[in-house]
């Protein structure tokens, strides 16, 4: 079954505040987080579907080549072992499968929502959290990440969607 990309392109979930804090922060570049039970499925299917097979409606005159998976760090505030996928998608970059490495954030994700999109990594510059907090948002402390140091915004259900900054 080809993953719906669909959650990831976006949606209405977070309602205004994924657009109130782009604002804030001004992301340079996105990472979108694909939350899996199986890492090595969720590449193969998430991997064809971001090469234009499978895509409804994805104009795509020959099949782009599957993205080559890289190693990523664990992401400690999501409680995940992380793989990442780099290829355009809409306005990210890349897309990190999240697959549960504790009982924390994205195994309650799994388990209220099941596998999907569940998280964006904004990449943003070294001052975005601070304003970020001054544009009222609340952040976790510091936590390593796939791509690196992170922060998340604080205030949703557990069970995510989760917006994460990701300085650089």
């Amino acid at each position: 079954m080809t993953p719906d990309l669909e959650p990831l392109l976006g949606g209405d979930e977070l309602g205004d505040v994924d657009a109130r804090l782009r604002a804030a922060v001004e992301p340079h570049r996105i990472v979108l987080g694909w939350a899996t039970v199986e890492l090595d499925r969720a590449q193969d299917e998430v991997g064809t579907a971001l090469s234009g097979q499978g895509v409804p409606g994805a104009p795509v005159p020959e099949p782009a080549p599957e993205p080559a998976p890289e190693p990523a760090p664990d992401d400690e505030i999501l409680g995940a072992r992380c793989r990442l996928l780099r290829h355009a998608l809409g306005d990210a970059e890349a897309v990190v499968l999240l697959e549960p490495l504790t009982e924390g954030r994205l195994a309650a994700a799994l388990a209220r929502r099941g596998e999907g999109g569940i998280a964006r990594y904004l990449r943003v510059g070294s001052d975005a959290p601070d304003r970020a907090v001054r544009a009222g948002f609340s952040l976790s402390l510091p936590g390593g990440g796939p791509l690196g140091a992170q922060r998340l915004v604080l205030g949703g259900p557990r069970w995510g969607p989760f917006l994460l900054l990701v300085p650089e």
